[in-house]
């Protein structure tokens, strides 16, 4: 003997498929635009630290020239030339007055 299924649960069994593929479809959605987030936001720090990493790049190119050397021995450890005079100013608002301008 042959059984028939009624039309309601098969309309019902197939509301339920059609709802749970959209509520995947809904959170795929999701996922996608929050791996495009991430890979946005990782290709901006990519570019950042490219940009961080040239110029570092280029100030070690230059690190090893005179001009390097001697520009950093003058401001970090205030080194001179033997035939220079160093000058000074205790009292810049003598020089200069209060207001910084120059009297």
């Amino acid at each position: 003997m042959r059984r028939r299924v009624g039309v309601l649960p098969v309309v019902a069994v197939l509301a339920c498929l059609t709802l749970a593929f959209l509520w995947f479809s809904s959170q795929l959605d999701r996922s996608i635009a929050d791996a495009s987030r991430h890979y946005q936001q990782a290709v901006a720090d990519g570019n950042s630290l490219e940009t961080q990493q040239n110029a570092l790049k280029s100030k070690l190119a230059g690190a090893n020239t005179d001009a390097f050397i001697e520009t950093q021995a003058r401001t970090l450890y205030d080194y001179m030339r033997p035939d220079e005079i160093r000058f000074v100013i205790t009292n810049p608002e003598a020089l200069y007055g209060t207001d910084g301008t120059v009297q």
